[in-house]
């Protein structure tokens, strides 16, 4: 007779916590979950579409009261909120549709796309590209569930600075006009940590959205927009540094679209809960326009040409910008970023005691949403709680209110319609100790590389065909039988190529 299975263990918890979270049970708190209700003045004209799939209630005025509309959120933990800054702004008169409804934009539910990328954002997130050689993919099975609108057309990943996008078209039947949306990965912290995206965010971004895959994928994106057969509008996304990324990515394809004749197609940029970009997207201007490159240096650069498949684009779009801000005049260049931002549709949101939203200028328009829609429902843990072990508590919600969890929760909910125009409080000290950090940033950059793609065999079989290469062991190579020109196995020794074969393309920075 054979053995009975053992059963798991974990079963009688897994048994009670599902009990516990049925209909009608109290909440993971002790105590029973709660409605809420916002009641919001001023209803957005386009608020009804939007809200209409929500448990939302438009109610108009008696006895000459403005119109009312009150969001529904059945049985919410009883999480307590915190306060925002006092020194947040919520601009008066100022109304939500005037970025929402762009009359620029041939998509007539602007509201749509922006719900779309905050899931684009998160999808982004599972793009692995770990080995030189191998393509990058997409650790996301099902993810068409979540995005039936949508296909995936590419994948976009940067072996040095970790950058890492997914590219989603709009399918024909998605009743939407045609447009793109280009989602770019934040941070790894949690299933997938990566330490070149750590390394990237003490840069601010600026080394993944002027890496090679990046401008690559500009140029990608440039050719969409300006297509006047196939081509769409493009909305660029990211949440925490990947809407930093964002930033810089949108403001670099607007400066390219900006070398090419006729008029292209409306670019976007959504961001969600991310640091402003403002002060680094003009030290990227101003390091260029005084012949710094951008950033990685000339042995990179020599390397990158002769070795990365993706370099001539990268290269034809960074030297085609480069030109392009070369006309701006001297000493100028926060009014140049305005102008080139302001030819776009630039939006960040936030909710207001979100910590990232008060470092940088953000060089759009920011919206904050209420915190209330961040909480979750009846037994739904928050980030905080299953990962960390601890109790929400304040400071808990207000990490809540960074992760993409608590964004997409809060849009789901219909946060679009109700997020208002305002100016988050500042952080003046984190861009004065950018000085600092940018360097730590590039040089932690290029020490992952070396222990890394840098030292693989792919790599170095690139060196040894390579008419010079350079090691740490011997800065001028011809033969691998030379001392220190050849990797070894007890260690990881590094390789760049030092002289790239005949006819390839000129160095990023070098004369062309």
């Amino acid at each position: 007779m054979p053995a009975m299975p053992e059963l798991d263990p974990r079963a009688p918890r897994a048994e009670a916590h599902a009990a516990r979270c049925g209909a009608g049970t109290e909440g993971l708190t002790g105590g029973p979950g709660r409605d809420l209700t916002l009641d919001v003045g001023d209803l957005l004209p386009f608020a009804r579409e939007i809200l209409a799939r929500r448990d939302i209630r438009v109610l108009p005025g008696r006895g000459g009261s403005p119109w009312r509309l009150e969001l529904h959120l059945e049985n919410l933990r009883d999480l307590p909120a915190p306060e925002g800054h006092p020194a947040t702004i919520y601009l008066p008169g100022e109304d939500a549709s005037r970025v929402l409804q762009d009359r620029r934009s041939a998509i007539r539910q602007l509201w749509r796309v922006d719900e779309a990328t905050v899931k684009a954002a998160d999808i982004a997130y599972d793009v692995r590209h770990d080995a030189l050689g191998t393509p990058p993919r997409l650790d996301r099975p099902g993810f068409e569930a979540e995005m039936p609108d949508y296909r995936l057309l590419r994948i976009h990943a940067d072996l040095h600075s970790g950058f890492a996008a997914v590219v989603l078209e709009a399918r024909p039947d998605a009743d939407l006009p045609p447009h793109r949306i280009y989602a770019i990965a934040g941070t790894h912290v949690f299933e997938h940590r990566d330490f070149r995206s750590w390394a990237s965010g003490l840069t601010l971004g600026r080394a993944q959205f002027t890496s090679n895959a990046a401008l690559a994928m500009i140029r990608e994106a440039a050719d969409y927009a300006s297509d006047p057969a196939s081509g769409g509008e493009v909305f660029i996304t990211g949440q925490s540094q990947g809407g930093l990324v964002a930033q810089g990515i949108g403001f670099l394809l607007q400066s390219f679209l900006d070398t090419r004749p006729g008029a292209p197609r409306l670019a976007h940029v959504v961001s969600w809960g991310a640091v402003g970009a403002g002060e680094v997207l003009r030290a990227t201007m101003s390091t260029a326009r005084e012949g710094g490159g951008r950033g990685y240096g000339a042995r990179f650069e020599r390397h990158w040409a002769a070795t990365d498949q993706t370099y001539p684009a990268a290269a034809d779009v960074w030297n085609a910008i480069t030109r392009r801000w070369a006309a701006f005049p001297e000493g100028n260049e926060e009014r140049a970023v305005g102008d080139i931002m302001g030819r776009m549709r630039v939006l960040g949101y936030f909710f207001e005691i979100d910590l990232f939203a008060r470092a940088g200028s953000f060089p759009g328009t920011t919206l904050a949403f209420p915190t209330s829609l961040i909480l979750p429902d009846n037994c739904d843990l928050t980030v905080v709680e299953a990962l960390f072990g601890i109790g929400a508590g304040r400071f808990g919600v207000r990490l809540e209110s960074h992760f993409l969890k608590g964004y997409r929760r809060a849009v789901e909910r219909g946060a679009i319609a109700v997020a208002r125009p305002a100016l988050p409080a500042k952080w003046d000290w984190v861009m004065e100790a950018q000085q600092v950090l940018d360097p730590l940033g590039y040089a932690w950059l290029q020490t992952l590389y070396f222990d890394g793609p840098g030292s693989a065999r792919a790599n170095w079989e690139q060196c040894r065909a390579a008419p010079e290469w350079t090691t740490p062991a011997n800065l001028s190579c011809r033969q691998g039988w030379w001392p220190g020109c050849a990797p070894l196995p007890e260690e990881r020794r590094w390789c760049l190529v030092r002289e790239a074969p005949p006819g390839m393309v000129s160095p990023i920075g070098s004369a062309p």
